[in-house]
């Protein structure tokens, strides 16, 4: 649970407990050509807890021409005794980092060497760290605002004595303005493990700031801060917003007051730009008086960014107002991109901030669609942190959201938090449908918790409508601000009943509708005349007045007041104002019921503030049922407001209750909204974010796509394998297996076109040539596993000889093309299979766009083309049904992507698995009858191919073992058995046999898998190098790769005289068995540039 903290506020604290350390070292030593990499590791988290592969990566500066400092230290002079520091300086490489530290932390830490994957960025573990030889740590105390360590060489430690040069910076307060001024003062110093050295007395001018000690922070993300900035003659003034309609900051603070400390990171609600030699300063004081942490952006970029983007894009779509033409070119709009760039820009700005005051454990809550894509930003520098968004607007239908040019975008921006939340349901509902028709992301309900798994991530979905403090109306009710207001406004209402209405000025919330709706009520029922005052407050809003809006509200108004009013009596008090809070109020308590005619509305609390302000005889509540809470209050009356005699009938029915029955449904809706305020509301959505599962265990971190489409995807024990690694590992080894998965990983995935795809797939002449280069060396045993029908697979493969073929998942399989097809199941009953069809066939024909593939021993169900939604319905009902009928009769009935299979349960590519294992490690009698004459050894390439046995014959291994290199790919749920039990079978070989033995995936998610491919044409470059290094003859130092993926496309022959015709047109590729050569395949070229093979 959320845990209800009292904290102490820091009121003497004058910057925040943050401080941004850039830490600068040199280093001759790091080997470029190996991929290796420097660094910063330490015993704070933030430098990974000792432990290289989480450490901070430095970066290589660039090269000065002035000679590097040498230290003054006895131990730096021995190190330098044999260079001078010219030649130091010629050699040795600048390296800096920046991390944020807790201010008054002490660390200690090392720079370390490790090697680094080229292609993934993951270090390579196989290969030992090497950290700096001296003994004991380097040893920092963090303090002041932002600190520069200069550690001069690697490997040269510093002993007590030596002072370093230490810059303090104290005008980078958040923004990262420019310092004033510098103050250098010694406080680095060394030491051995386990000693007690003191620290340096030295302390910045703002004075040495104690460790941080609070309970975690809560960072609360919002667009504008809840401060009201004003700038005179004699300097800013501030003071909190406490007035704003629908700012929820006064009750969160009310209601978090002293149980949690809060941040508040957003814009600055003022007039004027502050200029930037007065923002640390604003800074300082935002931070020390409200807790506030500015976010400062050009008046250019936040026009561009509030009123473009925001309020001129997402605003109405997410309304589902979709205008179609631009008024004022009168032509079809077009999405300016440049605002979209604005809005990421933006986002990006905010990120930075709260990661430069984000503390480990603290909990980030990002408020509304302002802010839609800073959970990505932020999941990519703060992974494990649980970040919450809530969205106080409507989430539109898919679609009308799907009219968004960067629609994915923002999904994958939302879903990058640990916790989503919505005000409604049906909101919630609109999102969860996006996800599935744009992203394909199903998702789950378990104890009434929503979750969507996304990037390896559980994503939870929270429904939740906010509340008001009750406290605060209550207490105001009696001021005297209030009572003049009231009195104010009394003088135009004279004693008759009350319709009240607060809206912004804005066409979704309904305004015109109901003064059309009251005019109606006027003409219906005569005896309201003179009896009755609709008292309207529409607060204009400068980004979304549309003139005719504005117009047609005072047309109206007009019209009802000259046709039924008179000097003395005005239907409609029309206020078109900002109006204060005491205004607000005032309005409440004069009122005999609220009346509100949205069209579509998110956050409304309207109605929660007139509850608890209006006294027991009145409280009448006439709500839209669109507005956002009215179904929370079950004493409202809700009405269409698009029907205009049930909008007067309904008002009509509300005043003639009497007071019994207003007193009731008054106390109804007053005991939930005093139960239900903003705090409730605040712990109970902490409380689930706290509880949010977000891993923080040693991850693979795989960033994807570039911009805000990147998205950061987490898995423990997963990375990234390349070309060059399996080509390295085949040359190490003598006997292969190779087992490749059909569609998807031989085959291209077409999304779009489901069925012609699937029916129409093969793999293009390319593929079938790297796979004959490959299956050709009689070292390598290659199988195809699929599901697709044996007719298919011989097909597509019949003139691939070599190449063994399992298909329908191992019913049938072969081990060559002179080999029978066999039956794993000879005996086995079918007769199953048509009460199965039977089943789909129902489904199928109400299913638009789904299709039956049927085959010898099993049934898929395919839905790729159907309604993403109507289609996951369809085959969750069709699994249970087929489950429920055929569960005793021995089959199998499994869900995967976009389909449903039925087929036997002993029957699968695990099982195939352990066939082709058994039938490599034990031939049988009939495996030799069916080699027999087929005498293949490593140095005969003409002859009839014999499966497993003669690879394992040609490799001289002994009956009994093992392939000592293993490679499995494939892309689909049928895959993940074949994974099992790969790893199963070498569980307990040796390390260096193991470390041959890559279970890959094609495209990056959960898996059972221990490496990814990501994507198809990746794949193409594993099968090309595959088939580079299984040649057995030296390529020319002339060639390129490219040379020879343009001759597999031309078509060259590569049958049985493959390797001649290779040699002879200078395109053969093969594995360079020289002690120099750790590159084959696609990677030849990354090792010697984009050119030619030679040196």
């Amino acid at each position: 649970m959320f845990k209800h903290q009292n904290v102490t506020p820091d009121a003497g604290a004058v910057s925040p407990h943050r401080t941004r350390v850039t830490f600068l070292v040199r280093c001759r030593q790091v080997v470029d050509a190996a991929g290796e990499q420097l660094v910063l590791v330490g015993d704070h988290p933030a430098l990974g807890s000792w432990e290289p592969a989480r450490g901070v990566p430095m970066t290589r500066q660039e090269r000065s021409s002035t000679p590097e400092p040498v230290s003054t230290s006895a131990i730096g002079q021995q190190a330098h005794a044999t260079l001078s520091s010219s030649q130091q300086s010629s050699r040795a490489a600048s390296w800096s980092c920046e991390v944020v530290l807790d201010n008054g932390s002490q660390l200690n830490y090392k720079y370390c060497i490790v090697a680094r994957d080229p292609d993934s960025g993951v270090i390579d573990q196989s290969h030992e760290p090497r950290f700096e030889s001296f003994e004991g740590n380097r040893r920092l105390k963090v303090m002041g605002i932002a600190m520069r360590v200069d550690d001069h060489n690697f490997g040269e430690r510093y002993d007590a004595t030596d002072e370093s040069r230490i810059r303090v910076d104290y005008g980078r307060v958040f923004g990262g303005f420019e310092a004033p001024r510098q103050l250098e003062v010694p406080s680095l110093e060394g030491g051995s493990v386990g000693e007690q050295l003191p620290y340096s007395g030295a302390s910045s001018l703002l004075g040495t700031l104690p460790p941080l000690t609070n309970p975690p922070t809560l960072i609360i993300v919002i667009y504008r801060l809840p401060v009201i900035a004003k700038r005179s003659e004699r300097g800013w003034s501030f003071s909190w917003d406490d007035d704003a309609l629908y700012l929820t900051s006064l009750g969160l603070r009310r209601g978090l007051d002293g149980k949690i400390r809060i941040l508040w990171v957003g814009v600055l609600n003022c007039d004027d730009e502050v200029p930037i030699h007065e923002q640390s300063h604003v800074s300082n004081t935002l931070y020390q008086r409200f807790g506030c942490i500015p976010v400062f952006l050009p008046t250019e970029t936040r026009m561009k960014f509030y009123q473009g983007f925001c309020k001129g894009v997402l605003w109405p779509l997410f309304h589902m107002i979709t205008e179609i033409m631009d008024e004022e070119k009168m032509e079809t709009k077009k999405f300016d991109r440049s605002l979209w760039h604005v809005y990421c820009t933006v986002n990006r700005k905010f990120a930075d901030t709260v990661v430069a005051v984000y503390h480990e454990h603290d909990l980030i809550w990002i408020h509304d669609y302002h802010l839609m894509v800073l959970p990505s930003q932020l999941r990519r520098k703060l992974s494990g942190a649980k970040i919450g968004f809530f969205l106080h607007t409507p989430w539109p239908s898919s679609e009308i959201y799907r009219m968004l040019p960067v629609r994915d975008e923002l999904l994958r921006g939302l879903l990058s938090s640990s916790l989503i939340g919505f005000h409604l349901f049906d909101y919630a509902r609109h999102f969860l449908s996006a996800c599935v028709r744009l992203l394909n992301l199903e998702h789950e309900s378990s104890r009434g918790a929503l979750a969507v798994e996304y990037s390896g991530r559980h994503v939870m979905i929270r429904v939740s409508h906010i509340g008001v403090d009750p406290d605060r109306f209550r207490e105001r009710l009696d001021h005297p601000n209030v009572r003049q207001a009231a009195e104010t406004l009394a003088g135009d209402i004279h004693d008759r009943i009350v319709l009240c209405g607060i809206d912004d000025l804005d066409i979704v919330k309904g305004i015109a509708l109901k003064l059309q709706a009251f005019e109606t009520l006027l003409q219906t029922y005569p005896g309201y005349h003179r009896r009755l005052v609709l008292m309207q407050a529409a607060i204009p809003k400068a980004a979304r007045v549309k003139p005719y809006v504005r117009d047609e509200i005072r047309s109206l108004v007009e019209r009802i007041n000259g046709r039924y009013g008179s000097a003395e009596y005005r239907p409609v008090v029309y206020i078109e104002r900002d109006i204060t809070f005491d205004e607000r109020v005032a309005m409440y308590s004069l009122a005999d019921a609220i009346f509100l005619t949205p069209i579509r509305d998110g956050l409304n609390l309207v109605p929660y503030e007139y509850v608890v302000s209006a006294s027991k005889s009145k409280g009448q509540l006439i709500l839209s049922e669109f507005t956002g809470c009215s179904r929370a209050l079950s004493g409202a009356v809700r009405i269409n407001p698009w029907n205009r005699e049930e909008v007067a009938a309904a008002i009509d029915s509300v005043l003639q209750n009497n007071d019994e029955v207003k007193q009731r449904k008054h106390a109804a809706d007053y005991s939930y909204v005093c139960e239900h305020t903003t705090a409730t509301w605040a712990y109970s959505f902490l409380s689930d974010l706290e509880r949010a599962s977000e891993p923080v265990r040693r991850l693979t971190r795989l960033g994807l796509g570039y911009g805000v489409g990147a998205r950061l995807v987490e898995f423990e024990g997963f990375q990234h394998v390349s070309p060059e690694t399996l080509s390295k590992a085949m040359r190490e080894s003598s006997h292969r297996l190779i087992l490749l998965d059909y569609d998807g990983t031989l085959t291209r995935a077409d999304q779009r076109h489901a069925r012609m795809a699937h029916a129409w797939a093969k793999p293009s002449e390319t593929v079938m040539q790297y796979l004959e280069a490959i299956a050709d060396n009689p070292q390598n045993f290659v199988v195809i596993m699929s599901g697709r029908t044996k007719e298919v697979l011989e097909q597509a493969f019949k003139d691939l000889d070599k190449v063994g073929l399992a298909a329908e998942h191992g019913f049938y399989y072969r081990w060559n093309g002179s080999c029978p097809w066999q039956e794993s199941k000879p005996n086995a009953d079918l007769s199953w299979i048509e009460v199965a069809h039977e089943i789909m066939l129902s489904y199928m024909e109400r299913t638009d766009g789904s299709y039956i593939e049927r085959k010898t021993a099993g049934l898929v169900w395919h839905y790729k083309d159907a309604d993403p939604e109507f289609g996951s319905w369809q085959a969750s009902e069709m699994h249970d049904h087929l489950e429920s009928v055929l569960s005793s009769l021995g089959v199998q009935v499994i869900s995967g992507n976009r389909w449903v299979q039925v087929r036997l349960r002993d029957v699968n590519k695990g099982i195939m698995v352990e066939t082709i294992l058994r039938h490599y490690t034990h031939p049988t009698d009939e495996d030799h009858a069916t080699n027999e004459g087929s005498a293949m050894t490593a140095t005969t390439s003409t002859t009839t191919p014999g499966g497993a046995t003669a690879a394992a014959t040609a490799a001289g291994q002994e009956p009994g073992q093992l392939p000592d290199f293993v490679l499995c790919c494939g892309d689909d749920r049928t895959d993940e058995d074949m994974f099992t039990r790969i790893d199963r079978a070498y569980e307990r070989c040796p390390p260096a046999v193991r470390s041959r033995v890559f279970t890959c995936v094609i495209g990056v998610k959960p898996s059972n898998a221990h490496f990814y491919i990501r994507d198809y044409e990746e794949m193409m470059e594993i099968l090309a190098a595959l088939a580079t290094a299984s040649m057995a003859v030296r390529p020319p130092r002339s060639a390129t790769l490219e040379d020879f993926r343009l001759s597999m496309a031309a078509g060259s022959p590569l049958r049985s005289d493959l390797r001649t015709s290779l040699d002879n047109d200078r395109i053969a590729h093969s594995l360079d068995t020289s002690d120099d050569a750790n590159t084959t395949g696609a990677g030849i070229q990354r090792r010697w540039g984009p050119g030619r093979l030679g040196a």
